[in-house]
């Protein structure tokens, strides 16, 4: 028994002493903490385009860093990052026990990290000492850093470190520049309802950035009052109040090259764990800054020939083009002055209303169905086409507020038919088309009556006004979607950023476009999209044959979109080489729009088949598309899946007897003097649809 106790003790003393090592081992791995002063925060981040042009330096210029003591911030704003970031900060040890056992809990639940229970403590560790790796490893050494920290530095100079630390937006580091920035004051004098708003930007700067997202500020602002009044810093009363004041919000000017991209760009790292600004990265994005500058004067001066048509309005403009092969980004213009009213805002991100550029989306899930075929007759009528649910009656008609018969499928889009769209719609039902939608990346919003956005919401909650553009999307997506035709089904995920160096040229990060890729869509689908909208006979009955939809000299698919009392002119292309879109609309408020007739064909088309013309300058103009092995050629420029050449019927769709006939029209040969509007010009009649949301 003796031994035995002997042996178990001498085993105990060896694991103590083990463990012991490694504890001394781990502990003296951590970095020092000694000395950490707000004033020694520094790094500069160069971001430069596709082939070295600098685009900003970020750190010497646009940003604002400045350091501050505690003394010198406003009591509510510490007081407002206690509450949402962590309520126990002035009593726990650097850590939350409960709250790690809560987050541990909810990991294990969902199978991945969903949550950190990170401390302000553990956050100032994280930011100063350590990597954004998600390990297991990262965390216990986030821990133990936590826990010196608390040790070695009062809880009023952890705090001065970690509000002079954080990022919050707008290029401003530590809250005295976030003061400065957004309400041009001093940290000192920020009011409650300024206060909580900063509190709220650290966990999410870009998101939650009143100058990019009021709304969604606002909805932050809320829950950080509320954290405040369950912490008992400030009454119900006093929350009311601060709801109440009407804040006005500052931007700051700098001087980048594509300044709205550098912004996307920063965002994108901040998202990848980085810290431009703070850290010295060198980062080389997917930009080409000579196509980006054809792309910045066509904005300006497409936009300048339209300011007419807005008149007490505010017209503005975006486009973007990405490479369809990758999903790189080349261009991105997200208005036509980055430090103009409405400041700072990229159109290209922010969602907007597409008109009937949606139209290629619904035909192509169609097509993707098998449930017509580009030569499927569809009846163009009756008008309205009067369309009624559980919840309300809706009347759809056509832009000239007429009926054009019955039309092959293909004409029907490319003459961009509302009746003959919302029937190809609901062939196959709104949440099919939405389904297809979706899984090209993009992402129509429901709005609910409180007016938040909702990319995720069932399909049974949206009408057939989706394939008129009834429901926002970004600019960027719409491109996405259209790149995804442009390389025959595969979707990328847009990429901005190429690779990451740190001062040494160490790669940090590097882009694979085969990694962001998936085969989304059937190759033979994406081609016989592509010949619909690149034929220039297809759209001859409504646009004009030779507008600015069609390029003499290159193959290009395209189509416009138009919204409702011409608010929005949508114009998407592609080719093998580049897909784009460009935005023209007005953003004053609800109650301006565009003069009548203002639609895409004559609002936004001309800029995109300059851009296109400008921007493949050099590239061969008869570069198209292969036929893929499971499509066939018809007449008449026809392409049918092989195994779905001939559907006699649109499903649902029903003709009066006898049928009704297109009207006859010429087709003109092309004169090969380049594109020109049809003369004279259509001149439809605005649709009389006051109950329709959308026209094409």
């Amino acid at each position: 028994m003796l031994r035995v106790v002997g042996v178990v003790l001498a085993l105990l003393i060896m694991v103590g002493l083990a463990a012991d090592a490694y504890a001394q081992s781990f502990f003296d791995s951590l970095p020092s903490i000694q000395g950490l002063d707000s004033a020694v925060f520094a790094g500069d981040t160069i971001i430069t385009d596709r082939k070295g042009v600098i685009l900003a330096d970020v750190g010497n210029h646009g940003d604002h860093r400045l350091a501050v003591r505690l003394n010198q911030i406003s009591p509510v704003a510490i007081q407002a990052t206690v509450a949402i970031e962590d309520r126990g900060f002035y009593s726990n040890p650097g850590f939350d026990i409960s709250a790690i056992m809560r987050a541990a809990y909810d990991n294990l639940r969902a199978g991945r990290i969903v949550s950190g229970a990170s401390t302000i403590t553990q956050q100032l560790a994280k930011q100063q000492f350590l990597t954004p790796d998600q390990s297991v490893q990262r965390k216990l050494r986030e821990l133990a850093l936590a826990y010196e920290l608390s040790q070695a530095y009062t809880k009023d100079q952890i705090m001065e470190l970690y509000l002079n630390k954080s990022f919050y937006g707008s290029q401003s580091y530590g809250i005295e520049a976030a003061a400065q920035s957004y309400f041009h004051i001093s940290a000192l004098h920020l009011d409650l309802a300024q206060a909580a708003v900063l509190a709220g930007l650290p966990q999410a700067p870009t998101e939650w950035n009143p100058v990019l997202h009021p709304d969604a500020a606002k909805v932050r602002q809320t829950e950080v009052l509320q954290a405040m009044v369950r912490s008992n810093f400030i009454s119900q009363a006093d929350m009311e109040t601060a709801l109440a004041e009407k804040l006005v919000y500052q931007a700051p000017v700098n001087r980048f090259k594509a300044p709205h991209f550098v912004d996307y760009v920063l965002a994108e790292l901040r998202q990848l764990g980085y810290q431009p600004g703070v850290q010295q990265l060198n980062v080389k994005t997917t930009l080409d800054y000579k196509m980006q500058l054809i792309g910045e004067k066509i904005v300006r001066q497409n936009l300048a020939a339209n300011l007419w048509r807005d008149p007490g309005g505010l017209l503005s403009s975006g486009l973007v083009a990405e490479d369809p092969r990758t999903g790189e980004i080349r261009v991105m213009v997200g208005s036509p002055n980055y430090n103009a009213k409405p400041r700072q805002i990229n159109y290209v991100t922010t969602p907007r209303n597409m008109g009937s550029s949606m139209k290629p989306y619904t035909h192509g899930a169609v097509i993707n169905a098998r449930a017509a075929t580009v030569d499927t007759p569809v009846y163009d009528g009756p008008s309205p086409l009067i369309y009624k649910d559980a919840y309300s009656t809706t009347k759809f008609y056509n832009y000239d507020g007429r009926t054009h018969g019955v039309l092959p499928l293909k004409k029907a889009m490319g003459n961009s038919l509302n009746i003959a769209a919302v029937k190809v719609e609901l062939s196959i039902r709104v949440p099919a088309v939405l389904t297809y939608m979706r899984n090209l990346g993009v992402l129509p919003r429901y709005i609910y009556p409180n007016g938040r956005y909702d990319t995720k919401a069932p399909g049974a909650t949206y009408g057939p006004s989706l394939t008129l553009g009834g429901y926002p999307i970004t600019l960027l997506e719409h491109v996405g979607g259209m790149a995804t035709y442009a390389d025959m089904g595969v979707y990328h995920s847009p990429e901005s950023i190429i690779s990451v160096t740190d001062s040494h040229n160490q790669v940090l990060y590097q882009t694979h476009a085969n990694q962001r890729a998936r085969q989304a869509l059937d190759p033979g689908v994406a081609f016989i999209m592509a010949q619909i909208m690149s034929d220039d006979q297809n759209r001859c009955m409504i646009f004009g044959c030779n507008s600015a939809l069609h390029w003499s000299d290159r193959i290009v698919a395209a189509k416009t979109g138009t919204t409702d009392n011409f608010k929005d002119a949508v114009t998407v292309a592609f080719t093998p080489d580049l897909a784009a879109a460009i935005w023209v609309g007005d953003v004053l408020n609800n109650n301006h729009f565009m003069v009548g007739n203002s639609d895409g064909i004559y609002v936004a088309s001309p800029g995109m088949h300059t851009f296109i013309a400008q921007a493949l300058n050099g590239v061969a103009g008869n570069r198209w598309f292969t036929a893929p092995p499971d499509v066939v050629k018809g007449a008449n420029n026809s392409w049918f899946l092989s195994d779905t050449r001939s559907i006699a019927r649109l499903p649902g769709d029903s003709p009066p007897s006898p049928t009704p006939k297109t009207p006859p029209y010429i087709v003109p040969n092309d004169p090969g003097t380049g594109p020109v509007f049809a003369s004279p010009p259509p001149q439809p009649t605005p649709s009389p649809c006051s109950t329709f949301p959308i026209c094409p």
